[in-house]
């Protein structure tokens, strides 16, 4: 499988790349998306599958994409508020329905420009994808991309809406629609000085078509878009009154605790109810798709103390059960194995090799890492019997805190084996996400409980314990760079090649999506080289595929979580071998795009990148180190200043980003989704690491799975540095620059290269 650099890029998006576009590809019902969405306020107006409006002049938003932190449930109201001309004070959101009317625009942006690729192709897909994603219903969020996919959308969504408003004022003031303005959810003639409110006409103005030409504003126009507003979601999470998945409740409701094998690919052998059973509240024992079994009882701690002493037996597979202290330091030797595929070979990348007077090589290493969301994993089920002879016409209803209310519905209905019309869904907020929650694991074990317990509702919530070791992990990789150069210290030509087992391919098995290829052609494992900003001399790209029972999924960034480190830790190596400043290196590399050039150097002057550091404590030595990338559509760098004491005690002490998504919404959101990103990726570069021995997780719980304490934040900085153009995603790119900077420090500072993560393994930190 050898493809042009842009041919690897669209085929990979095709296949997976980190976005899964293929995922829960399929029609969810008949598009009745309004009187579903009307449903929950019958007294409200319902102009578009997107807006309704009440008589006192409440606008709800509907948002399909999951609320799991990032802000979707205010950033996307924005962008149907500004083109409304709405007042912000007025506007509210709710959770769409399922329906194929919310069939995500996700994929019709991200496919394009999530690699930047601008022009005729771009203009193409988005075109034909914006007609087939509501025929198909995928609905998925996922690859930091709500924005990224939604902000055309919805923008001529809320332009088409007051457009009706307008059309209801005209005939109810009898004037004509060209001298009618709007402002603050109020349609004005100022002939007149007359003036009507969005709700007196709501229900007018739902009688009309939305026009076909829907014309957005300028930038220079907003007043909403690119503003510091309050999050819509943030007093129902102040007081308590949010609606997450494991507060779900409703009468007669059972909840159930779950145990699975503990060694990967074990399944139940017996399992000793009796004991359970004979609990006080205790009402069922299920075991639960071959490798789980269940306590249901009146409450989740009832249950969980009768699984906790029940006698459980499991069958263990056969061979020598796989153990991450044995295979992966074995990893290193299979650079060059016979296995290894070549995903992308410039044509003239040996002729360049061999020219090189100088070469550069590096190992790196990134173990295991799981999500830990703050909710663990659960979700709520009701199975309700066939009135018919046919158990078809049986319905299921889940209550999902996940990341596709669609693959939610799709995984329902085949483990209910349920009709697809007899599936409802209903999406919750989610503490956390991460990519966990894409995974379906979760909503296929509640619908196998509840349908054991027809007629009662069945809220199943996992333990800590059952969370941490049994999580789709971040993939264990180790990869090699090498890097040729001329004379003048120039790349003639970079290789890399990367071992591990690949995320795709085990997340489309276990989830049963659309798109299925093998492993060893996932070339989500070699972004970001694959198309990055840098002027790369002639390229290879490779990846040695490989397979043990450890289920990978996608964690918070994908494979930039380890291969922008990797790439941005090696950038530093070679700039110091070809006797080069760390950003002169990578501005030369940039040259070509002035866009990013601007960037860096502004990066540069906001971490005081020229500027020496003030002295520490007597005996201790400080550093700063930089590492710049493009990911999810958006431009960032970080710089992170350390100080490493007289006894090697490593302590970070500031991080500087800076970030151009191009077009802001909401700055405010941007800040929050950088900091917490940025605590997420120093845990995970200090302390991140999950072990298995003899098939099972060795950690439990945040004992034994590290993360940063409050006293060790550092100082974070955020600038944001937009330069226009379409906005790019942010719910992950804070994380990918920041094992790379925090590791450039400690050269900078010690002289020690640091290859392999986390850093306490260096003993740097303790743990």
């Amino acid at each position: 499988m050898k493809l042009s650099r842009r041919g690897l890029i669209v085929s990979g998006v095709a296949a997976g790349g980190g976005l899964a576009v293929a995922y829960g590809l399929e029609s969810l019902k008949d598009g009745d998306s309004k009187p579903k969405f009307g449903a929950s306020t019958p007294d409200d107006a319902v102009l578009h599958a997107y807006v309704k409006i009440s008589p006192s002049g409440t606008i709800t938003v509907a948002v399909p994409q999951a609320e799991l932190g990032q802000g979707v449930t205010t950033a996307l109201p924005m962008l149907v508020a500004e083109e409304l001309d709405a007042d912000w004070n007025d506007v509210r959101y709710e959770l769409s329905p399922l329906d194929k009317d919310y069939g995500s625009y996700v994929v019709a942006e991200a496919i394009p420009l999530l690699f930047m690729d601008p022009g005729a192709l771009a203009d193409f897909t988005r075109s034909a994808l914006y007609k087939v994603t509501p025929l198909i219903g995928l609905i998925i969020t996922g690859g930091s991309s709500s924005i990224l996919g939604n902000y055309n959308y919805l923008r001529t969504v809320g332009a088409a809406t007051r457009a009706m408003l307008i059309q209801a004022a005209a005939a109810e003031l009898d004037v004509p629609e060209s001298e009618l303005t709007t402002e603050k959810s109020k349609v004005i003639h100022a002939a007149s000085g007359r003036l009507m409110t969005y709700g007196e006409l709501a229900e007018a103005a739902a009688a009309f078509a939305p026009p076909e030409d829907n014309p957005v504003k300028d930038a220079d126009e907003f007043k909403i878009l690119e503003h510091w507003v309050n999050r819509l979601d943030t007093p129902k999470k102040s007081d308590g009154s949010a609606v997450y998945g494991i507060d779900v409740t409703m009468p007669g409701m059972l909840n159930a605790a779950i145990r699975h094998s503990p060694v990967f690919g074990g399944t139940l052998d017996t399992y000793h109810a009796a004991s359970a059973m004979g609990r006080e509240g205790v009402i069922a024992v299920v075991p639960v798709l071959e490798n789980a079994v269940a306590v249901v009882a009146e409450t989740t701690w009832a249950a969980q103390h009768a699984l906790n002493e029940m006698d459980v037996t499991w069958n263990i597979p056969e061979g020598t059960p796989f153990s991450t202290s044995a295979a992966l330091p074995n990893y290193t030797s299979l650079f060059d194995a016979a296995e290894v595929n070549v995903l992308n070979e410039d044509e003239t990348f040996a002729a360049d090799w061999d020219r090189a007077t100088q070469t550069v090589e590096a190992v790196y290493e990134t173990p295991y890492l799981a999500h830990v969301c703050m909710e663990p994993m659960g979700c709520t089920a009701l199975y309700e019997e066939s009135e018919t002879d046919d158990p078809e016409d049986a319905k299921i209803t889940v209550w999902s805190p996940s990341q596709s209310i669609g693959q939610s519905a799709s995984q329902a209905a085949r483990i209910a084996e349920v009709k697809k019309e007899n599936v409802t869904v209903h999406a919750t907020l989610m503490g956390g996400g991460f990519g966990r929650r894409a995974d379906m694991d979760f909503v296929r074990q509640a619908t196998a409980i509840a349908k054991a317990l027809p007629g009662t509702p069945v809220k199943l919530t996992w333990s800590r314990e059952e969370d941490v070791q049994q999580d789709t992990y971040r993939p264990a990789t180790a990869s090699r760079f090498r890097a040729g150069l001329d004379d003048d210290g120039n790349m003639t030509a970079l290789d890399f090649v990367i071992v591990g087992k690949p995320v795709s391919a085990d997340f489309n098995t276990r989830n049963g999506t659309f798109v299925m290829f093998e492993a060893k052609d996932d070339i989500s494992m070699v972004m970001p080289m694959s198309d990055s900003p840098y002027a790369f001399p002639s390229i290879r790209l490779a990846l040695n595929a490989q397979d043990n029972p450890v289920p990978n999924g996608n964690w918070r960034s994908v494979t930039n979580s380890h291969n922008a480190f990797y790439q941005e830790a090696f950038m530093d190596e070679v700039a110091e071998a070809a006797g080069k400043d760390p950003v002169v290196f990578r501005r030369e590399l940039l040259s070509h795009k002035p866009d990013f050039v601007a960037a860096l150097d502004e990066l540069a002057k906001r971490g005081d990148w020229d500027k020496p550091l003030a002295e520490g404590a007597e005996g201790s030595r400080r550093g700063k180190g930089i590492a710049f990338v493009e990911a999810f559509g958006s431009t960032v760098g970080q710089i992170v200043e350390v100080t490493v004491a007289a006894n090697g005690a490593l302590t970070v002490d500031r991080v500087v980003t800076l970030v151009d998504p191009h077009t802001v919404v909401n700055p405010n959101i941007i800040e929050a989704q950088i900091e917490g990103s940025v605590i997420d990726a120093l845990s995970a570069a200090l302390y991140g690491q999950i072990d298995v021995e003899d098939g099972a997780v060795v950690q439990s719980n945040f004992d034994g799975y590290r993360m940063m304490t409050m006293a060790e934040v550092p100082e974070i900085e955020t600038h944001i540095f937009a330069q226009g153009g379409h906005p790019g995603g942010m719910g992950e790119v804070g994380v990918p620059c920041v094992a790379p900077a925090l590791t450039s420090a400690i050269y900078n500072a010690t002289g020690q290269r640091i290859r392999s993560l986390p850093l306490s393994l260096s003993g740097m930190v303790s743990v």
